[in-house]
């Protein structure tokens, strides 16, 4: 079953999902299918295309962290593998 998703901004390579999500799920962005890599829950987010290591991540147009890892398309991106110098 497809999964609903939130892409606002072009820039952004990164999708909100709005519904919990389970690995194999696939969603729709951009006019892409992609399929989830893992398990995501409501509000977090799944890479829109494969992101190196040290790629900047943009959600909603704005620039909010680097990957600390590389990561396919589908992949959760989260404090696990994201990278933030804010407040610092």
């Amino acid at each position: 079953m497809q999964r609903k998703c939130l892409v606002i901004n072009p820039l952004d390579n990164v999708a909100v999902l709005l519904e919990k999500s389970r690995r194999g799920d696939p969603i729709q962005a951009c006019g892409e299918r992609i399929v989830l890599r893992d398990d995501i829950d409501f509000g977090h987010k799944a890479a829109l295309r494969r992101l190196k290591a040290t790629d900047a991540v943009f959600k909603y147009g704005e620039e909010i962290g680097y990957m600390l890892e590389d990561v396919p398309a589908g992949a959760w991106i989260h404090n696990h593998n994201l990278g933030c110098d804010r407040g610092r």
